[in-house]
């Protein structure tokens, strides 16, 4: 018994299987009736489809057609106003318009735009003028949604598709359906382009009933209809169903394929699905087709019946034909599959014991290789992939261990909102989360990263995704399970990102709460240090001033003693600025208002000014200058206000000190004014004796302004101009 068995076990399958087919060869016909009604019924519905799409594509073609048509208007009306509207009236240019939409009676809307004095630089001129609004700006909208021609200023241009698709894109663009004043149309846009540059559209407006008349009205086999919708799948005519029209999506019908339809439409893709039309109940086929010129497609319903009407006919009578063959045919199918079902499934039950066993994480169990020759592989194969498994599944666990021992986290995460997390590493534990909180949903990724920072966070991602950057670094804060805040820099990988499907970010978290501890400790080191120099420097100045002062005290002569005065006070203003910066947070930058303020009332201290007598006007502003304008700023207006002191007035005489500071076009402007007298006009103040004038000059020079003197009126106004970057 055992030697039959190996005998009959040793032999080949192809053996067996020519034992047979040669009892069953003459069902051959059988085999072949088969393949002849398959090979005909296909054929016969390919035709059917076949026909059907070309129909939808030739009507797709013909109201491409017209939508180039359209669009070939936009175009002109675009390149003609980009021509003109440097040498044309803006009457010129409107008749034009009047005159193309006249000429065109598929059209209900002809139009141009410009940006603000782009058309003939003189809007103010037309400011709420036939066809222009309150800006003035070129807007002429010929239209005949009320019946007869008309003109209005375009609308809402700041803000609609019409407008502002073609400015950023600067190409040709055809809007999605909308409504203005009652009509639902459709836009063509052309933008107008000079020098490179954007400065308005020319337009077409459809109406979109016009549309719905046309498409409404092609008939296909008995009772098929056309209807057309929108890129973003909204409904634009429909022969029976006026109500949908502009207020239905094909999203908004409760059924799956229909939502597969309106994707592939928005994808500029063709194709057919079965489907049950909403409108009527009936059993169709929806064939939808692409018009290239714009995001519109036309779809072709047709009931199944009407298809494979010639279809059903012919499939019917070979069934009857051949229906004997096929029962012989699988009769003998039945003998040939009994000889070794019993042997597969011996292999398919093992197969399964295996594969349970390596779901529960056993991969040393192996399948039994002492099977029929013809078997053989099967088994041997299917113990090369346990292999294979298990050396992989050995590395992963290393892999893992080597992560989860590492500082770094592994994550991956869904594109979605508050980024839902697919996978963590287990390491993620150093924060007091589990992995099982992330993957199961009950904490996202946003939960963690501290509030403030979130939203920081996300734009910067986005700004990534926008830029094509393949990896994403940023420094954040996040707040562990304790509710310790700390500081981690994440590492991701952007790679290939789509706006239409589902995006998944993989990438790393790293904590680097102790690097940014140091960073603020050397931070507030140096800010210490920056202020200790200023501290001395202004200690060394005033000692400097004292030994001035001491020094004075030696002579008697009134010149001397004014030279030491002056050398005092000019040594006092660049001290003064130390001193404001040694108190102010920003060591870097002074104000000039708070400086000023003070160094004036040290010259009036120093010079014994009667307030009464002599008025100091200050109008300052709050601007913020390094310490490379400062500096020679300081000392510029000590001098002028010194010199305004000690020369503009005669003893016991009224006057005023006007001293301004402010930032006009780009430009600091420095004006010390005194209304004691001209300057003497046989005074050259850039070529003079005196040191005052001379630092002037020279620290005026020194920061690349410009000073200039003012005489009229009886009074002496220096101005000093100078630009530099504002702190």
């Amino acid at each position: 018994m055992e030697v039959s068995d190996l005998a009959w076990k040793d032999l080949s399958l192809r053996f067996k299987l020519v034992l047979y087919i040669v009892v069953s060869v003459f069902l051959i016909l059988s085999i072949s009736s088969s393949v002849v009604i398959s090979t005909v019924t296909f054929q016969e519905e390919q035709l059917a489809y076949d026909q059907s799409s070309k129909m939808a594509q030739s009507y797709a073609n013909q109201f491409n057609a017209d939508m180039k048509s359209n669009m070939a208007i936009a175009r002109d009306i675009a390149t003609t106003m980009g021509v003109i509207h440097d040498s044309s009236t803006r009457e010129e240019a409107s008749d034009v318009i009047r005159c193309i939409l006249e000429d065109n009676p598929q059209l209900i809307g002809t139009y141009s735009g410009f940006e603000p004095d782009a058309f003939d630089g003189e809007d103010e001129r037309y400011i709420n003028t036939i066809a222009h609004d309150k800006t003035g700006r070129f807007l002429p909208y010929w239209n005949r949604i009320g019946g007869d021609v008309d003109v209005e200023p375009l609308v809402d241009y700041s803000t609609s598709d019409y407008y502002q698709l073609p400015k950023r894109t600067k190409q040709d663009e055809l809007t999605e359906p909308y409504y203005y004043q009652g009509a639902f149309l459709v836009s063509y846009v052309s933008p107008i382009i000079e020098n490179d540059e954007f400065i308005g559209i020319g337009g077409v407006d459809v109406s979109l009933d016009y549309v719905d008349n046309t498409v409404s009205s092609v008939k296909a086999f008995e009772t098929g209809y056309l209807f057309m919708v929108s890129n973003t799948g909204i409904i634009v005519s429909h022969p029976t169903r006026k109500d949908w029209i502009s207020s239905k999506t094909l999203r908004d019908f409760d059924n799956p394929v229909f939502h597969e339809v309106a994707s592939d439409i928005e994808k500029g893709k063709n194709g057919h699905v079965d489907i049950i039309d909403p409108s009527n109940g009936e059993d169709v086929i929806l064939f939808y087709e692409p018009i290239s010129t714009g995001n519109y497609s036309i779809l072709l319903s047709v009931p199944k019946d009407e298809i494979f009407a010639g279809v059903a006919s012919l499939r019917s009578m070979l069934f009857t034909i051949y229906t004997f063959s096929i029962v012989f045919m699988g009769l003998m199918a039945y003998l040939i599959a009994a000889s070794f079902t019993n042997r597969i499934n011996g292999i398919v039950d093992e197969f399964r014991t295996i594969s349970d066993s390596a779901l529960k994480g056993d991969l040393d169990i192996r399948a039994n290789t002492d099977v029929d020759i013809d078997f053989k592989k099967i088994p041997e194969g299917l113990n090369e992939v346990l292999d294979s498994l298990q050396d992989a599944n050995r590395l992963r666990a290393e892999m893992e261990a080597v992560v989860n021992r590492s500082p770094v986290v592994v994550f991956k995460w869904k594109s979605q909102k508050n980024w839902p997390v697919e996978f963590v590493s287990r390491n993620i534990s150093q924060f007091g989360y589990t992995q099982d909180e992330f993957t199961n949903g009950h904490i996202t990724y946003a939960d963690i990263v501290v509030p403030g920072d979130l939203e920081n966070v996300e734009q910067k991602l986005l700004e990534a995704v926008n830029r094509g950057d393949k990896e994403f670094n940023y420094e954040y804060r996040i707040i562990t399970r304790d509710g310790e805040v700390k500081w981690v820099e994440e590492r991701t990988f952007i790679g290939s990102f789509s706006a239409n499907s589902s995006n998944k970010l993989q990438g790393i978290i790293l904590d680097i709460n102790e690097r940014k501890k140091a960073e603020e400790t050397l931070k507030k080191m140096e800010k210490i240090r920056i202020k200790e120099i200023h501290h001395r420097i202004k200690n060394n100045l005033q000692v400097v001033s004292g030994l001035l002062y001491l020094e004075s005290l030696n002579f008697k002569s009134d010149e001397v003693m004014e030279a030491f005065k002056q050398s005092e006070n000019r040594v006092r203003s660049i001290a003064l600025i130390h001193e404001k910066l040694y108190h102010s947070e920003n060591l870097t930058s002074l104000n000039l208002s708070d400086y000023v303020e003070d160094l004036v009332e040290h010259l009036i201290n120093s010079y014994n000014v009667d307030e009464d007598t002599i008025k100091i006007h200050l109008n300052v502003e709050n601007l913020y200058l390094d310490m490379d304008s400062a500096v020679p700023l300081g000392i510029i207006i000590n001098e002028l206000t010194s010199n305004a002191l000690q020369h503009a007035f005669i003893e016991g005489e009224n006057g005023v000190i006007n001293i301004d500071f402010f930032k006009y076009a780009g430009q600091f402007i420095l004006k010390v004014e005194d209304s004691g007298g001209a300057f003497p006009a046989d005074i050259d103040f850039r070529n003079t004796d005196s040191l005052g004038l001379q630092l002037v000059s020279n620290l005026v020079s020194q920061i690349d302004g410009d000073i200039e003197l003012d005489t009229t009126d009886y009074r002496t106004c220096f101005r000093i101009t100078f630009r530099e970057k504002e702190v």
